[in-house]
């Protein structure tokens, strides 16, 4: 066909930041507007033309890879549900419908709200961060890989791979785009292959649409993997999008933050007014499959039309004012997640997100506040790209000893406060009246409450002899979750809440013993020195650091000839199998210290066929990866409660059994802390988790339900 003259150019910049003055224009002036991008397309504005191009498949399909630009690649298949028409459409979404319920994404919620703290958490403790480099850009795609029951330690490889395919879509660069695709492609094939060496379980959506029929026939892995490509790259985009702008507005607009904080039950309505003003994707793509006349223009047949939902939301001949964001405004129709049959199926889960993430952002902080100038996303989606906020955490709620979701908490006064290796202060915490404190014993480490109800954990470096005080170490990371930099700002006055001290790392009766610790790894470490000092058992210390000032406590244990220091930036790595051959074969071996250090240290034990205790304060590498016929649904018997209990995918058991009202006390919700340890009577679990050894994990007699699932279609828990 013959291209009318340009109307517009989707990529000019004043379509970037804020296109209400360009949406208008169009609406007014051009209400089907042409563009010579992407191969040309026709643009309708009006919300009236493009809820009805949307119910009219017919004229408008979604059949023919439709996407503005093309998200795919000539040799994939179209991505059902979102490009293929009715019936196979309907028959699908019949399918896919009973996962969005918001029954089946309560079930999840929890392992969603520990997810949004965790990052806010972040944030909050850093102060002044971009919103979407720590926040928004991580949450959605988490979320995705838990609904799915993907692993969630794939979820930043998979954003930014979707992220490069959106980038390179929208600049025409076809090989990064073929190069990213296939990638994406690749993926999600091994998941599907995984997938298929379980049984079949209606409970799961990618079970389901491997053995269930879809219009009669089965699907094809290509139609499945086409699924979760569409789901992944659709569902991560939007939602990353709306929420940076919800944050850009409160952050913006103080009376509407206010009234949020004073009026929690008005967050549902004011997300779906911001959805409407800040529509996160900016258009739907059709083909015409006959010429149609619009608006007095022609649309010759094959011609690719955008659906501008976010031209449409924003259209005064449907809502009064609406340019102006109004919490109040009801009814409220718009068209944020489609119109019609294709109406986005995630549409559910999106919502649960953006509830979930505002609730937890204002319950975490007094106040956030922009503190620089807002980049935005371009073509196709709506929403900051970069957001810097500074977060003020919530107000500490000191309120004396206390017990809290089943933790003991006490008060503390910050007694002493000063260095002990570049970038390390140690700080000593006393009870009120110097009151004897609750017992403790070498190893230990206390869960230290900050603002904004912020957990994090810290070994003590004193032993049990004075009980009058605690002291921890703290390296202030660089690249962190930001809780050591809030410790960093605590001086000598100021008062926090601390949480009972844990031993998850106790120091075993052994003829003598062989400790290895690498940096802060020390700390807990120095504490079952004094307590093998204290019994006169024999002990060795290895301590690997790259310079002695950033060595810890180096003074201390310098005096005692059992310690031997090694400095990589003068001799390089120490080698860790002669290090650990060397070690008397009646010792016990403890190891803390860096991922990389801990992890060699367990490689060179296990060559040697040596016992290691070591102490994880975050997932191994590969850890909650699920092992290789994993069920991500299973039925767990709890014998003591006499009841049965069914783990959806993304669910963990610990969640699972809150539902039916057994509570399994936990702590990290990642595996390191084992706080949740729990006894198996029968089945066999896939571990998960960063601390059971060898042995135990063999012996299959226990399991971290915080993150473990099955190798078996049942277990049963001694709870």
């Amino acid at each position: 066909m013959s291209h009318p003259s340009e109307d517009w150019d989707p990529l000019a910049p004043e379509n970037h930041a804020d296109p209400r003055g360009v949406y208008a224009h169009l609406r007014d002036e051009r209400p089907v507007a042409w563009s010579n991008r992407f191969e040309g397309f026709f643009a309708l504005t009006r919300f009236k033309d493009v809820t009805e191009a949307a119910l009219d498949w017919h004229t408008f399909t979604s059949a023919q890879k439709t996407p503005i630009p093309d998200a795919t690649t000539p040799d994939r298949p179209p991505r059902a549900p979102g490009e293929v028409d009715p019936p196979f459409h309907t028959a699908y979404r019949d399918l896919l419908n009973r996962f969005f319920t918001p029954e089946y994404i309560r079930r999840i919620e929890p392992v969603i709200r520990r997810t949004a703290r965790d990052l806010i958490g972040r944030c909050v403790s850093l102060g002044e961060v971009d919103a979407v480099a720590s926040f928004t850009f991580y949450m959605p795609i988490q979320v995705q890989c838990i609904f799915l029951g993907i692993s969630v330690e794939d979820a930043e490889r998979i954003k930014t791979t979707v992220n490069r395919i959106i980038d390179a879509a929208a600049a025409g660069d076809t090989a990064i785009h073929k190069a990213a695709n296939d990638e994406l492609y690749e993926y999600i094939y091994g998941v599907l292959e995984a997938r298929k060496k379980t049984p079949y379980d209606p409970n799961d959506v990618i079970s389901a649409m491997i053995h269930e029929e879809v219009g009669g026939r089965r699907l094809t892995d290509d139609d499945i993997a086409g699924t979760i490509r569409l789901f992944l790259q659709a569902g991560h985009g939007t939602t990353t999008n709306a929420l940076g702008s919800i944050i850009r507005h409160l952050a913006m607009t103080p009376k509407d933050q206010k009234r949020l904080r004073a009026e929690p039950k008005v967050i549902p309505q004011a997300i779906e007014e911001l959805l409407r003003v800040w529509t996160p994707v900016r258009l739907v793509g059709r083909k015409t499959t006959r010429d149609v006349e619009i608006e007095d223009r022609t649309i010759p047949k094959g011609a690719r039309v955008a659906l501008m939902v976010s031209a449409a939301n924003l259209d005064n001949r449907k809502f009064q004012n609406a340019d102006v964001v109004d919490f109040d405004r009801k009814p409220n129709p718009h068209i944020a997640f489609g119109f019609g049959p294709h109406r986005c199926v995630g549409a559910s889960l999106a919502r649960e997100q953006l509830r979930i993430a505002v609730e937890e952002l204002l319950s975490m902080t007094d106040d956030f506040e922009l503190t620089g100038e807002t980049e935005w996303s371009t073509w196709s989606h709506l929403g900051p790209s970069k957001l810097p906020v500074r977060f003020v955490p919530r107000s500490v709620d000191l309120t004396g000893s206390v017990i809290r979701a089943g933790y003991n908490e006490l008060v503390m006064n910050v007694a002493v406060v000063r260095p002990v290796a570049d970038r390390t202060i140690e700080i000593e915490l006393r009870a009120n009246q110097d009151a004897a404190l609750p017992e403790w014993t070498a190893g230990a480490h206390i869960d230290v409450v900050l603002p904004g109800d912020l957990v994090r954990s810290y070994s003590l470096v004193n032993g049990p002899s004075d009980p009058t005080h605690w002291r921890i170490a703290v390296l202030r990371e660089e690249n962190g979750r930001g809780g050591s930099a809030m410790i960093h700002r605590l001086k000598v006055g100021d008062q926090v809440r601390v949480r009972w001290p844990i031993n998850n790392f106790a120091l075993e009766p052994a003829d003598s013993y062989h400790f290895f610790a690498s940096g802060i790894g020390i700390t807990p470490i120095l504490a079952m020195i004094e307590e093998a000092q204290e019994r006169g058992v024999p002990w060795r210390l290895d301590y690997v650091g790259r310079a002695k000032s950033k060595l810890s406590y180096l003074d201390h244990l310098e005096r005692y000839e059992e310690t031997q220091i090694h400095l990589t930036s003068e001799h390089g790595r120490p080698d860790l199998d002669a290090l650990v051959a060397a070690a008397d074969e009646r010792a016990a071996l403890y190891a803390c210290g860096s991922q990389g250090f801990l992890i060699g240290v367990e490689e060179a034990a296990e060559r040697a066929g040596r016992d290691l205790h070591a102490e994880w304060f975050a997932p191994k590498p590969g850890a909650r990866q699920g092992a290789e016929g994993s069920h991500e649904a299973f039925t767990v018997r709890l014998e003591r409660s006499n009841l049965d209990v069914s783990v959806q995918p993304g669910q963990s058991i610990m969640d699972a059994c809150a539902e039916v009202g057994v509570t399994i006390a936990g702590a990290c919700f990642e595996g390191t802390c084992s706080s949740c340890l729990t006894t198996v009577l029968e089945g066999v679990p896939d571990h998960r988790d960063s601390f059971l050894s060898p042995k135990e994990r063999a012996s299959n007699k226990l399991i971290a339900p915080c993150v473990s699932k099955s190798m078996t279609d049942r277990l049963v828990l001694d709870r």
